[in-house]
């Protein structure tokens, strides 16, 4: 008999298995065979399947259809189309063409694409990615719609989105690894497949709080706020018990994920007050990137009907942890074989695609740099758990004595004694986690801890994959030209060791001895988004783009105008929505306050020396100085071009971040003088504790 979890599981999603019992068994054999075999769909194929969606997504209440993707907003898009289609007799029936399935059109112009398609070259399409399997989603109405996940380009093919490169990316990693795994011998394997997990954490508070809080609605993150009295210091909330209240929140969670198909497996109480965590079990990189959008979306939902806010950003509050979004990140072959598990027989088979993977960071660590770029992860990265700016990869000391020849000392496991004679002693891992390491092994794939919490997965995948591919077509080229296919591989392993162990580190990321050894080794930081931009368009990026086929160096050029623009357009946010909270906000509530102090004080005779003079003087003094910064600030705005981003409009919005910390640092010390009843709006103390 099934459990409830397997009666529901994948309920809502268009599996292969609802595919075979609405098409004919002829055509759904053929597309099994095509889509194990990675070719494009025949349109006969395409046109079964379509009648095959469209008969189950009916049979379950859907009435339109959706093309679903993820233009370079960090959000999903999608535009609704219903089912029916008029008749000559002036009714209407249900259908759903191939043509539909296949191509839809949008409005191109209108995306944050860097101005590659203008106002009067607006046509853009969403093509059918049939990797990624189609899913019904409802409304708090019981309104349904069928979503069909689609790559988005330009009418001349440009990439728009996340997943046209990503989709790229896994071709061209596909393809070089089965080289190498064909001149080792491995023959039998067709395909390559990338598997990540990403670990999704997010922060929970009222509702009631969030809507009185321009910062949060507004920016994503608190602009103003003093410390908490207590933060996380005594560690009481990381795996703590979860709370009735977000236990409920957390099974909807899960019940809705399970329904489209996604393994939400972990969840738990993360370090920061408020601040929670999901982890669902591996899956192909394209679909996990498009689970990852569907987590995060779900969360929201579910946390607005329990009267709450789910916050992604990666620091919405100062002061304590911020969040982070972990991919773990491995590939294996269709024939079971995980290529970075250290355990797997074959040694040189595990060590030259390791061994490639240190060699690839090395050259491109500013590559995976760049790929978490962005406004919001600046205020994370480089404390509070989150990993260092500079790039480095954890190994382990097992791995190192496999590539000095220890085999028999890498092997040797060991067991968890933890002096009870009553307990069982498990077995150990090979190696411990080094939570500071932006790029760490943890026995049987790589953790990269670097990427926000807000972020696609797309990207960050997309460019490990695309530096991977390209160090695996050099080794892939060597070994096919050798006659001696053993000696090549242990000479390649060789190599890629001892030429970029350099980027190897497995000490304490945090400390300052790190920044000083890492720039003897030649190895740059990277320590803000603002230092990423020339990136994108440096000679030997643009080179291992376009060399992998992944994307060209025009999609490069606008990918890289989009995120210069983002980030400005999010410092430009920011600042606005400061200047009027402290306009309307906290100058009115101090004034309110000094008022009633100064009739306090005059009304009794306490004398120069009483304290709530001294009060006075601090507030006045403190709203002098606020009014003072916002009014520079709302000047240094108008400032800003965001149309036209030069290295004058960086330097602008350098000093618009100073100001917003300055004015941070002048309100957050005076916020405690003031009653709660004339606090401006709720305080670290309401949300994070209450």
């Amino acid at each position: 008999m099934k459990s409830v979890t397997e009666k529901l599981f994948g309920i809502n999603v268009c599996t292969d298995d609802v595919l075979k019992k609405h098409m004919p068994s002829k055509w759904y054999k053929n597309y099994l065979k095509t889509k194990e075999d990675g070719l494009p769909l025949s349109k006969t194929i395409a046109s079964h399947v379509a009648h095959a969606m469209k008969t189950w997504a009916i049979k379950n209440g859907a009435t339109h259809y959706s093309h679903w993707f993820a233009p370079l907003t960090g959000k999903t898009a999608e535009k609704q189309v219903a089912f029916i289609e008029p008749t000559k007799k002036g009714k209407v029936v249900e259908e759903f063409s191939a043509k539909s399935l296949i191509k839809g059109e949008t409005d191109a112009s209108s995306f944050p694409n860097g101005g590659e398609r203008l106002t009067f070259e607006a046509r853009g399409y969403t093509v059918w990615d049939y990797t990624s399997p189609a899913f019904i989603k409802d409304d708090k109405s019981g309104n349904k719609t069928l979503f069909i996940p689609t790559a988005f380009c330009s009418f001349v093919g440009t990439a728009l989105d996340e997943k046209t490169p990503l989709l790229r990316a896994l071709e061209s990693l596909n393809k070089e690894s089965t080289r190498i795994l064909h001149a080792l011998g491995y023959t039998n394997v067709k395909r390559v497949i990338c598997n990540i997990g990403g670990e999704q954490e997010y922060f929970l508070i009222k509702s009631k709080h969030f809507n009185n809080r321009l910062d949060l609605k507004i920016a994503n993150r608190t602009l103003l706020g003093s410390a908490p009295i207590k933060n996380q210091e005594i560690s009481s909330h990381y795996f703590g018990i979860i709370e009735d209240e977000i236990s409920a929140f957390m099974n909807e969670v899960n019940i809705e994920l399970w329904k489209l198909g996604i393994m939400a497996k972990l969840q738990h109480n993360e370090v920061a007050p408020c601040q929670h965590e999901l982890v669902p079990i591996f899956a192909p990189a394209n679909i996990s990137a498009d689970q990852n959008q569907l987590i995060m979306e779900t969360i929201s939902k579910t946390a607005k009907r329990h009267g709450m806010e789910a916050l992604f950003h990666e620091k919405p509050f100062n002061y304590i942890n911020g969040s982070g979004k972990h991919i773990n990140w491995s590939i294996s072959t269709d024939t079971g074989i995980n290529l970075l598990d250290s355990n797997i027989a074959d040694k040189n088979l595990f060590l030259i695609f390791f061994s490639s993977m240190i060699k690839a960071i090395d050259k491109y660590y500013k590559v995976i740099r760049c790929s978490t770029a962005h406004h919001g992860n600046d205020f994370r990265l480089g404390g509070d758990e989150a990993p260092p700016t500079l790039i480095s990869v954890f190994v382990g000391e097992n791995i190192e004595h496999m590539f000095k020849g220890k085999i028999e000392t890498s092997n040797k496991k060991s067991v968890l004694d933890v002096g009870v004679k009553s307990m069982l002693k498990p077995d150990k891992d090979f190696c411990d986690r080094n939570r500071t390491s932006p790029f760490a092994y943890t026995t049987n794939k790589f953790e990269f801890r670097m990427v926000g919490s807000s972020q696609n997965l797309s990207w960050p995948c997309t460019c490990i994959c695309t530096i991977m591919a390209k160090v695996l077509n050099e080794a892939a080229n060597k070994l096919e030209a050798a006659s001696d296919k053993t000696l090549e591989v242990k000479k390649l392993i060789k190599e890629n060791y001892e030429n970029h162990k350099r980027i190897i580190f497995d000490g304490n990321g945090y400390d300052k001895s790190w920044k000083i050894e890492a720039e003897k080794r030649g190895l740059i930081e990277y320590a803000n988004t603002t230092d990423c931009f020339d990136i994108y368009s440096s000679e030997d990026v643009i080179d291992l783009f376009e060399s992998t086929k992944v994307l060209n160096k025009s999609e490069l050029l606008l990918r890289k105008a989009t995120i210069k623009k983002a980030y400005a357009e999010a410092v430009k946010i920011e600042a606005l929505t400061l200047c009027q909270m402290v306009y309307e906000n906290v100058i009115p509530s101090i004034n309110k306050y000094i008022l009633e102090l100064a009739n306090s004080v005059k009304n009794y005779a306490g004398g120069k020396h009483d304290s709530r003079n001294k009060l006075l003087e601090i507030l006045t003094t403190a709203i002098n100085e606020l009014s003072v910064l916002s009014d520079k600030l709302n000047n240094l705005i108008n400032k800003i071009d965001t149309t036209n981003i030069t290295d004058k409009t960086l330097k602008t919005l350098t000093d618009v971040n100073t100001l917003i910390n300055n004015i941070r640092t002048n309100y957050d010390k005076i916020e405690h003088f003031i009653p709660n009843n004339l606090k401006p709006f709720p305080t670290y103390n309401d949300m994070l504790f209450n």
